[in-house]
């Protein structure tokens, strides 16, 4: 993969030597429509990589566990190109949660040496949050409750010179993984759908069944239900996350 060198940085075959404080980690990144750049860790500060595609899209190939997934955001004009399910697992979550307004998955490649060795990685996700705060996703391992500690010293010292907050997280799973992937199909807004909506809300100001709260709005069942799933995915409804999503489970306005 060739490379620009972003401005102020060194040059990309230059020895990377023992990562400290994120100086000898080169991150290389694609900006839209544009070629792939390399710098340093602290050239990503800044930079809005949660905004971007991934360095090159993830390819297929015999033996890979997972699918690649494009997922289309529904707050904003983005797809994200997921490499595996538990990223597609993790980018429902991610758009289903007001806390994060902007996210892509596998924007940034970082790439070091250990003990002689070259070794390249690709964090999972990279987030900015309601309140401007950029986010490195990383997916626990299967079983495990945290990064092997090279790769998470490596995505500490990265973040400190990057200006960003890492978090480990477990994809979505169980119960709470079926329901937002129920919800996940719901994602997008229907037309005209105003009256509808002030006609639910009205029903679920006290807490009720959906089949019940869409009866007593005097919407047809079909419709209703269609709705009021719409409008749980974007928080106009609540419900308990944690119990079954079926037709009776109960759901109030927000």
């Amino acid at each position: 993969m060739s490379a620009v060198e972003a401005p102020g940085g060194p040059d990309l075959l230059e020895s990377w030597g023992t990562p400290h404080a994120g100086q000898a980690v080169r991150a290389l990144y694609r900006e839209p429509c544009g070629p792939v750049r390399a710098c340093g860790a602290v050239g990503l500060r800044g930079v809005a990589l949660e905004e971007f595609g991934p360095v090159s899209e993830p390819v297929p190939y015999r033996g890979r566990r997972g699918i690649i997934t494009y997922w289309p955001v529904a707050t904003r004009e983005q797809t994200v190109v997921c490499g595996s399910l538990r990223q597609w697992r993790l980018a429902v979550e991610l758009d289903f949660d007001p806390a994060w307004v902007a996210f892509s998955a596998g924007p940034v490649e970082l790439r070091w040496q250990a003990g002689g060795r070259p070794c390249r990685w690709r964090p999972d996700f990279l987030a900015r949050t309601a309140d401007g705060v950029r986010e490195v996703l990383a997916l626990k391992p299967a079983g495990q409750e945290s990064l092997p500690a090279a790769k998470l010293q490596v995505l500490e010292e990265v973040a400190l010179a990057a200006g960003w907050r890492v978090r480990q997280v477990h994809e979505p799973s169980g119960l709470r993984g079926r329901n937002l992937g129920l919800l996940a199909g719901y994602r997008f807004p229907v037309d005209n759908s105003q009256e509808q909506e002030r006609a639910l809300e009205e029903a679920f100001t006290e807490p009720a069944g959906l089949r019940a709260g869409v009866a007593a709005s005097g919407l047809d069942e079909l419709t209703g239900l269609d709705l009021a799933y719409r409008m749980l995915w974007q928080r106009k409804l609540l419900f308990d996350i944690a119990q079954p999503l079926l037709p009776d489970a109960v759901a109030w306005t927000a």
